[in-house]
């Protein structure tokens, strides 16, 4: 969401003119993400309210992989899961080109994503319940998609990595992902489907204390349901140390589980998930942190995270065990 695309009136103007939405009121970019240049767009009909919309100009997927996103929010919106599908022009057409770069225009939803402090058992038993909606509704999706950083980017790039920090934080990080390709070769029966795969804190909007929508699904790809409850849980459910805050855990899981009850094998292999989740992202900070990625952009602002929080929570997720409700 940093604004590495640069965009005149004029341009977006004219990318919005098939869309009958008025006039061109206002534009902001927005700052603070890593991935996709996004504006926030106001405009006006005469006569009418003004309309909010969000104008996303993506920088590293290609126009070839886009249409699974658009296939997959409007498959989505039609199983009640509140995420964002794009407009469509008065041609029915939603994926277009701006300045070279594949782009789409969404309705914007209200409300901001809650700050940690704000982040309540109220708020995880949202999350909890609105995740399982989705894992539910995506098992009648057709399509599949492979995790863009998934095993063959964590076996690449894990070498490279382990040897920018110390022979203790490698090993610890190798030996990680070494497990996860152990349990793979078990055979392990975990349910698959449709993952959001990055649903931290910040890929969701409260207005207020009310659900909004779940945003950004640009990392949704086919994999396992648990690895992607691990991932939130790992964000919204923890102390400021990484530790699991046990109130807003429980309130998140049993949510969850009301919704799509968790297996006898997801609760065998919960442990690891949990630590795979934390190894995933300790080795995406990595790799932005220290320059690994070979396209990594020098303009815009970038938001660099400190690895250190995740590799915290990958040690803390070895030395306690917290079980899933069964």
């Amino acid at each position: 969401m940093a604004v590495y695309t640069h965009l005149s009136h004029a341009q977006i103007a004219e990318y919005l003119e098939p869309f009958n939405l008025g006039e061109l009121i206002s534009f902001k970019g927005i700052s603070g993400g890593v991935e996709n240049t996004n504006y926030f767009i106001t405009t006006q009909v005469p006569g009418q309210p003004k309309h909010d919309s969000v104008l996303t100009l993506f920088e590293d997927l290609s126009y070839e992989n886009l249409p699974y996103f658009v296939s997959l929010t409007d498959h989505l919106v039609e199983h009640s899961v509140t995420v964002p599908a794009p407009l469509r022009d008065e041609f029915g057409v939603a994926l277009k080109r701006l300045a070279d770069r594949p782009t789409l225009l969404f309705p914007r939803f209200a409300g901001d994503h809650l700050p940690r402090s704000a982040i309540t058992p109220e708020a995880c038993a949202i999350m909890g319940k609105e995740l399982a909606a989705m894992h539910k509704a995506g098992l009648s999706f057709d399509l599949e998609r492979e995790a863009h950083r998934g095993q063959a980017w964590w076996t690449e790039l894990g070498p490279r990595a382990s040897q920018c920090i110390s022979a203790e934080e490698g090993a610890l990080l190798i030996g990680a992902i070494n497990a996860y390709q152990a349990m793979l070769q078990q055979g392990v029966d975990l349910p698959k489907g449709v993952v959001h795969g990055d649903l931290f804190h910040d890929n969701a909007l409260f207005d207020g204390t009310s659900y909004s929508a779940i945003i950004d699904v640009y990392n949704a790809c086919t994999d396992f349901l648990l690895y992607d409850v691990a991932v939130t849980v790992n964000d919204w459910c923890i102390a400021a140390n990484g530790s699991i805050r046990e109130d807003l855990y429980q309130a998140f899981v049993e949510a969850y589980h009301q919704v799509r009850p968790f297996t006898s094998a997801e609760a065998d292999y919960w442990s690891m998930m949990l630590q795979t989740a934390a190894m995933r992202f300790w080795l995406s900070r990595l790799e932005t942190y220290h320059g690994l990625d070979s396209h990594q952009r020098e303009e815009g602002v970038t938001v660099l995270k400190d690895p250190d929080a995740i590799r915290d929570i990958l040690l803390l997720r070895q030395k306690h065990q917290h079980p899933l409700p069964q």
